[in-house]
């Protein structure tokens, strides 16, 4: 009896020092107190920082931090060619024109690339070229010739320009010897070069697949991706090594801002995705997978390695949790009219927030809902909440095992593509417990909690603070400015280029002029329409033009 006491006293003091040491974690993970310099405006290097809870020392790590994307080896990008002429792949002209945001060097950033473009060394110590949350996410505006970096901001990088220009130069570099010979004295290579060209060809025709499984026949262009679509691509087609289950990922969108992000009770454009934990830790291991991480499935049990840097997608996220929105800059962009300002106001009483709730953006612990509207209604492009719900593909080596890992319903021969992403990425997260509770810790937050249909058939509509700052509109970027947005979707551009980020400050949205290396936005092609929102469109021309003043101050 006297042991069976003391082995249940002996338990009871484990469990209670357990959870105090989980407590404690849980109180130390949100003690992330604002760094000095996070809410001040400053300059540097020409470029205006708006003060959006960041210091310079943490916009500079989260710019490098990587997630578990692999692209190629490191070395080989740092010394790649362009395809068609002598210049470093890696110029900052080159670059800018895929739409990539150039840097200076830093200690995150050694080697000068720009904004979301790393190094990740791997398990046996390869090191490899990877993007991380900043490449998607960092906009830059150009406004009365002063350059504005938007932190956590909608980038205008061309995905799959990108893509394409880099497999291109790869290939040009094995197949022209005058371009190896120049590679290869870059990376200082001497003697017998056979292995490298090989790992270089058969990572060519690695690519070579991917692209071929992503193709689509609508270019995404500047800005856009189809994220989930390219998820279910790299987990059911490439995870899972079945080419036939492959769909393609033509329902592309807009990078979405994350100021106010990580505090909604929902994230994602159809509203998908519950952010209470472990919510936000799922979603970001998925993204890392979709852009160049690597998950092995085959042969392996309930969990599975993979590349997805868990350790830092708990700091990760714990850093976009501070973030706050951008505020209209008036000495650079223009003053506001207060008069205007307050008849915008009302206006937007009466049309906008009955669905664009205000916020207050410097408000650290606030806790927002998203208003989800039915896609039918809304009356927008449907393509991205369709592609989301429908169809299923065949399972392979998962038939048979739980869906939720240890428990559930054991897959069928064939099953949902999401079905089959949250269980790959669960068992890829569960192959390092102790990371994920740790980066679960690091992350966690209160948030609201949604009760959503579990069809999923909605398209959300989020605060729209800080929205002068993140065009284009609606999910599938198709409509230019703020301006076109309130007109009839007959008066809207059928075509605008996009990839100018100098500021329309009249209209709010980027100009749409061409310039070298933009793309063109067609609204005719499929799932690119810019039907719909029509909310607003009665106002006289007087009145849509005080909406836009009180909305530049949101």
């Amino acid at each position: 009896m006297e042991k069976k006491s003391y082995k249940f006293i002996k338990g009871f003091v484990f469990v209670c020092l357990v959870s105090a040491m989980c407590f404690f974690l849980l109180w130390w993970s949100r003690q992330d107190p604002y760094a000095p310099d996070a809410h001040s405006r400053l300059t540097r290097q020409g470029i205006t920082y708006l003060g959006q809870g960041w210091g310079m020392a943490e916009r500079q790590q989260l710019a490098f931090m990587p997630f578990g994307s692999h692209i190629i080896d490191y070395t080989w990008f740092l010394a790649l060619e362009e395809a068609y002429t002598t210049d470093l792949f890696r110029n900052d002209t080159h670059m800018e024109r895929l739409g990539f945001i150039a840097d200076s060097p830093n200690p995150y950033n050694p080697d000068a690339l720009p904004i979301g473009v790393t190094r990740d060394t791997d398990e046996r110590g390869q090191q490899w070229l990877g993007l991380t949350c900043t490449a998607c996410h960092t906009g830059q505006l150009h406004i009365n010739g002063k350059v504005l970096r938007i932190d956590g901001g909608q980038s205008l990088l061309n995905y799959s320009l990108f893509e394409t220009e880099l497999l291109a130069a790869l290939k040009a570099t094995v197949g022209q010897p005058e371009k190896w010979q120049r590679f290869i004295s870059r990376l200082q290579k001497n003697g017998n070069v056979t292995q490298l060209k090989q790992a270089m060809e058969k990572r060519i025709h690695e690519l070579d697949n991917r692209y071929a499984i992503n193709a689509t026949q609508v270019p995404y262009g500047h800005g856009r991706l189809d994220a989930f679509g390219q998820i279910f691509n790299a987990v059911a087609v490439e995870a899972l090594q079945m080419p036939e289950n492959k769909r393609a990922p033509d329902a592309p969108t807009s990078f979405p801002v994350l100021w106010d992000a990580s505090h909604l009770d929902v994230v994602q454009w159809n509203a998908s995705a519950p952010n209470m934990e472990p919510g936000p830790l799922a979603q970001n291991a998925t993204t890392a997978l979709a852009v160049y991480g690597r998950v092995d499935v085959l042969g392996h049990g309930r969990t599975y390695p993979s590349s997805i840097r868990i350790d830092n997608l708990g700091f990760i996220q714990r850093k976009f949790y501070k973030l706050t929105s951008p505020r209209w800059p008036e000495d650079i962009a223009g003053v506001l009219n207060t008069p205007l300002m307050a008849k915008g106001e009302k206006l937007y009483r009466q049309h906008c927030i009955q669905c664009h709730g205000l916020v207050n953006s410097q408000d650290a612990t606030r806790k927002l809902s998203a208003v989800v509207v039915p896609a039918n209604e809304v009356g927008t492009d449907v393509r991205m909440v369709n592609n989301f719900t429908e169809g299923t593909v065949k399972t392979g080596e998962l038939e048979g095992k739980h869906s939720v890992l240890w428990f559930g319903k054991k897959f069928d021969a064939e099953a949902t593509r999401l079905d089959i992403v949250m269980h790959i990425t669960a068992g890829a997260l569960l192959y390092h417990p102790w990371d994920s509770l740790r980066a679960l810790v690091k992350e966690f937050a209160v948030n609201k909690a949604s009760n959503l249909d579990s069809a999923v058939h909605y398209y959300k509509a989020r605060p729209l603070n800080g929205i002068w700052a993140s065009a284009p509109y609606l999910h599938n970027g198709s409509v230019p400015t703020v301006y076109d947005l309130l007109l009839p979707a007959a008066q809207r551009p059928v075509y605008f280029y996009v990839g100018n980020r100098e500021l329309d400050t009249v209209k709010i949205g980027n100009q749409t002029a061409e310039i070298e290396g933009s793309s063109v936005f067609d609204t005719r092609f499929a799932g690119n329409a810019n039907n719909g929102h029509e909310y607003g469109v009665q106002l006289t021309e007087a009145e849509r033009m005080a909406l836009l003043e009180y909305i530049k101050s949101l």
